[in-house]
């Protein structure tokens, strides 16, 4: 059986790290990307940055790519919300849409983007998410930055989330993925022991305060190689008959919030 050759976004550390680390240990070449101690630098953030990244893996892929796990993210504390949406949404989607065509060329190729049961949250911002599906930039960050209650809610990261899974969503039964054989999902991870998160789950006041947002239902906060483990079956491509869909780890937020919501009959238009 030949290597799986896969390109993990946000290697260096969280999620990104642990899937990485994991799929290099089922046998796996795996391309890192990241600010730093990756296979290819590059900030995501720009254009630019996007631009190198993408150039880099497919110099290393040599144009046939088996998975791409776009898992890099800046978390809300960051504080810059025009650059939190540039890295978790354009930083997502722009690889995901130029490497199509290397995922095309490779044997059951998949693609794993990484959003945040904060998108379910009420703070996404319904026109950037519109300018980040249209993949108008220069819009979207125009409207983030303008939202009157920009420091009281920061929204940027919800609406991040939000976009990219619709992204997926929109994409996976297109005829560029789902007739050529590429699944894309993505994985829906509640409140995870990373980096990003570091800071308040140094103290019992902080790690409550995650808790309260985000109840899980297992009474505890999840580990980021639990994350890693449902990424890396999705990039396996063992799953070839599941794609477009928002798969949630998250000790049973999602199903204890919204019990019934994804149950609803499909209307007769829609269903024909």
């Amino acid at each position: 059986m030949s290597v799986r050759v896969v390109a993990v976004t946000g290697s260096a550390s969280g999620i990104g790290a642990a899937t990485a680390n994991l799929m290099r240990a089922s046998g796996d070449r795996v391309i890192g990307v990241d600010m730093r101690d990756a296979d290819v630098v590059a900030d995501l953030s720009s254009a630019a940055g996007r631009r190198a990244a993408i150039e880099g893996v497919r110099l290393q892929c040599g144009g046939k790519l088996n998975a791409l796990v776009a898992c890099a993210g800046l978390g809300s504390d960051t504080g810059d919300e025009a650059r939190i949406l540039a890295v978790n949404y354009f930083g997502a989607a722009e690889l995901l849409i130029a490497l199509r065509t290397d995922l095309a060329q490779a044997v059951a190729p998949a693609a794993v983007a990484v959003c945040s049961w904060a998108m379910l949250q009420p703070t996404p911002r319904d026109e950037v998410i519109e300018a980040c599906l249209a993949m108008d930039e220069t819009r979207a960050l125009e409207l983030a930055a303008s939202y009157s209650r920009l420091d009281e809610i920061r929204p940027a990261y919800a609406t991040s989330k939000s976009a990219l899974a619709r992204l997926v969503r929109r994409l996976a039964p297109t005829s560029d993925w789902g007739k050529v054989g590429i699944t894309l999902n993505a994985v829906v991870p509640s409140v995870t022991r990373t980096p990003m998160v570091a800071a308040r789950l140094a103290t019992a006041q902080g790690t409550q305060e995650l808790l309260r947002a985000a109840p899980s239902p297992m009474g505890r906060i999840a580990e980021a190689e639990e994350v890693a483990d449902v990424i890396s079956y999705f990039a396996s491509g063992r799953a070839r008959q599941v794609t477009g869909q928002l798969i949630f780890v998250d000790g049973g937020l999602d199903a204890q919030r919204r019990p019934f919501d994804v149950l609803e009959p499909l209307a007769a238009a829609r269903w024909s």
